[in-house]
């Protein structure tokens, strides 16, 4: 493919030309330049973005990226970049894990939730702790704070567990 200028490099990743700018502003990125300032885009260019894209997506900072992307050429030797390189990857690597902890108990709630939430098919009372006074959920709405969030805010209500959605300080 024929490098793409930043117009349509933004519009083929469904981005913004200003968060093209930014990566470069940050360093991540460094598109070929003509000789009046134009930015091309290689295929190379695209790749690097949709790696970034995806990161980004899933929670990793724009600065460790930019880290990564630059620590190579900000080292002395292959010994100390690849050390640094190790370190970072090893933090990242702690924080996905979190953050697959942290989605593992969100989609046990969800499923909680759901199957509290199928005892209410075919009920045609108002959706409401008054206009339900039998409401099969009403008396779990403690069991789950995703049904917290859903349910009459008028609803009696038990401690819910302490497991879903942890602080990161609460990470060790």
């Amino acid at each position: 493919m024929k490098p793409l200028k930043i117009g349509e490099a933004a519009g083929l990743l469904n981005t913004s030309t200003r968060t093209l700018r930014f990566y470069e502003e940050q360093g991540i990125l460094a598109p070929v330049k003509t000789a009046k300032g134009v930015r091309l885009y290689t295929d190379d260019d695209i790749e690097l973005i949709r790696v970034v894209q995806h990161l980004t997506a899933l929670g990793v900072a724009l600065r460790d990226i930019a880290e990564l992307t630059t620590i190579r050429s900000h080292s002395q030797s292959g010994d100390q970049a690849s050390h640094k390189v190790f370190a970072l990857l090893e933090e990242l690597r702690r924080s996905m894990e979190w953050k697959k902890k942290e989605c593992e108990l969100v989609l046990e709630q969800i499923a909680t939730t759901a199957r509290l939430v199928k005892r209410c098919f075919g009920c045609e009372n108002p959706p409401t702790h008054l206009g339900c006074e039998q409401c099969p959920v009403a008396s779990n709405v403690g069991d789950s704070r995703l049904l917290q969030l859903i349910w009459d805010k008028d609803t009696p209500r038990r401690a819910c567990p302490k497991r879903f959605i942890r602080s990161p300080a609460a990470r060790v």
